[in-house]
């Protein structure tokens, strides 16, 4: 009588294996992306009263408030934020994280594409909202944030 594991038994132990590690690769990844959204969401609410110091400085103006060269709070909030070109809105060179961010003389908003749902980004704004809207809505020079 041999003693071992036959091919068929290597083979079945393998493939659970790998099927284990699957499940577990796709909830590690869930996990590191609702870690990249939060991310962004934090280092884009910053931005609200940082945008209120800069309209009381500005002559009661956003007016560059959000040019990352002008704006050393929006560079640095940029800086923090985990690459995501998939949302860029601005040359990569300065906006490595992927963020969108307009501003007007009287309003200004700010948004980043989710990691963990494409069709989605978190939005910031003047009047102080922090929510998520349609990804497209945030690359279309928007003002304020709606659903």
């Amino acid at each position: 009588m041999q003693k071992g594991f036959t091919l068929i038994e290597l083979i079945v132990t393998m493939a659970i294996i790998a099927v284990l590690s699957g499940i577990i690769l796709f909830s590690v990844t869930q996990y590191i992306n609702k870690g990249k959204d939060s991310n962004v969401a934090g280092n884009l609410a910053v931005l609200v009263p940082a945008g209120e110091v800069y309209y009381n400085g500005n002559n009661n103006s956003y007016q560059d408030f959000c040019d990352p060269i002008k704006t050393s709070v929006v560079k640095n909030a940029i800086s923090q934020m985990p690459k995501n070109p998939a949302g860029n809105c601005y040359d990569e060179s300065k906006n490595p994280a992927g963020i969108c961010c307009y501003a007007e003389s009287q309003a200004w908003a700010a948004c980043g594409q989710k990691f963990t749902d494409k069709n989605l980004a978190f939005c910031v704004d003047s009047r102080g909202v922090k929510t998520d809207i349609n990804s497209a809505d945030c690359k279309s020079s928007i003002t304020q944030c709606r659903n």
